[in-house]
């Protein structure tokens, strides 16, 4: 499993889960329970947490989200969404804020949720939550909380255009004072 992001053992990562999924059945057997991972799950994730009802992944991978509903499709029963998906808007390799390719890339990405939609045949997807609604400027840890700081990590895929998560550019919304 992800871990949580902190290097948690992959059996208490599966453990905390179904705890988790456990109790929240027992409080409300009407609605279903989600968890979201990093990316696509292994097969032996799935199965370890069958109890989830509906999975969220969160994808980064430029303009297409490639194979990931075909690859999503034959792994499992449950439907699942995006539980992150989007582009920042600045470019790094031009150094320069870029809103048009943020919103080239959300429209295309966006798109793409819809063709594998749940509601047409075939499709897998019930949806998904654009990443983010407001900048967060306090997340350079190096920079200022106070200014719009650059910088981020290429950890070899990303956001479109350079591939590059700018943390602090995520916002589709501005605020102009």
């Amino acid at each position: 499993y992800n871990g949580f992001y902190t290097g948690l053992p992959y059996p208490a990562a599966v453990q905390t889960v179904k705890s988790a999924v456990e109790m929240i059945k027992r409080a409300d057997m009407s609605h279903p329970v989600a968890t979201v991972h990093g990316e696509v799950p292994s097969p032996e994730t799935v199965e370890d947490l069958a109890m989830v009802d509906v999975w969220g992944i969160n994808r980064y991978s430029g303009m297409d989200f490639g194979d990931l509903f075909q690859r999503w499709a034959p792994l499992s029963g449950a439907p699942m969404f995006l539980g992150e998906y989007g582009a920042d808007a600045y470019d790094s390799s031009h150094a320069a804020p870029d809103e048009a390719d943020q919103a080239k890339a959300t429209v295309a990405l966006t798109n793409q949720i819809v063709q594998a939609s749940s509601l047409r045949p075939g499709g897998v997807c019930i949806g998904g939550f654009v990443f983010e609604l407001a900048d967060e400027w306090w997340k350079d840890g190096s920079g200022d909380p106070d200014k719009h700081d650059v910088g981020g990590v290429s950890p070899g895929s990303g956001p479109f255009p350079d591939y590059t998560f700018n943390e602090e550019w995520w916002g589709l919304a501005q605020y102009d004072g």
